[in-house]
């Protein structure tokens, strides 16, 4: 179970994985960040390859939130953590020199490029034990049981316009991932009483 900074660093793990994949792959000279739409129209003028990935959704995990109470160390009861899901918009930014067809080619090949590159680093690390998981030095955010899984979805193409309209630029390619289960702890998680021991007697 994690804190209130869950948001925060399971973006920061996936940077951090995409970031140490592409270098070990040995592609020069590309940034990887969580950034929203407001940064898209600078990425698109971009002096060096980029991954941008854009949190676009935090949706409840409907399987996990009807799950009883659970039993406390001090046996009394309390509230599940919030098991939260993040979908991110990856998007991968290349260098175009210039606005016509001899700036866009090669930026188009370092795209595909990119595209390969991060698919296949979600697919050889769609499970995140404790371990792989962001923390920042002296800030523990997650507990040892802490985990996550990396889903490859699909979103209607409608959905990625709207995404791209929004942001007042022309559609680009992207890949949409589901990761879960980022779970919030509570804060003070309100507590029932001690389960007690039930004693059964018989009766002459």
């Amino acid at each position: 179970m994690a804190d209130w900074r869950v948001i925060e660093n399971t973006g920061q793990t996936l940077a951090e994985l995409l970031d140490r994949h592409i270098g070990a792959l040995g592609i020069p000279n590309v940034g990887v960040g969580v950034v929203t739409p407001a940064a898209f129209a600078s990425l698109a003028n971009t002096a060096d390859p980029f991954v941008s990935l854009f949190l676009y959704q935090i949706v409840g995990n409907a399987e996990m939130r009807g799950s009883p109470r659970r039993v406390l160390a001090d046996g009394s009861l309390g509230r599940q953590p919030l098991p939260l899901e993040l979908c991110y918009l990856v998007t991968a930014w290349g260098v175009r020199a210039t606005g016509d067809v001899i700036g866009d080619l090669p930026a188009t090949r370092d795209e595909a490029r990119l595209m390969g590159a991060i698919l296949q680093a979600f697919y050889d690390h769609a499970e995140l034990a404790h371990g792989s998981l962001f923390e920042t030095p002296g800030l523990p955010v997650w507990s040892p049981e802490d985990g996550l899984q990396i889903i490859m979805e699909t979103l209607p193409v409608d959905g990625h316009y709207r995404i791209w309209d929004a942001a007042e630029l022309g559609y680009r390619l992207s890949l949409v991932y589901r990761v879960r289960v980022a779970a919030l702890e509570p804060t003070d998680p309100p507590r029932a009483a001690p389960v007690a021991e039930a004693v059964l007697e018989a009766v002459p």
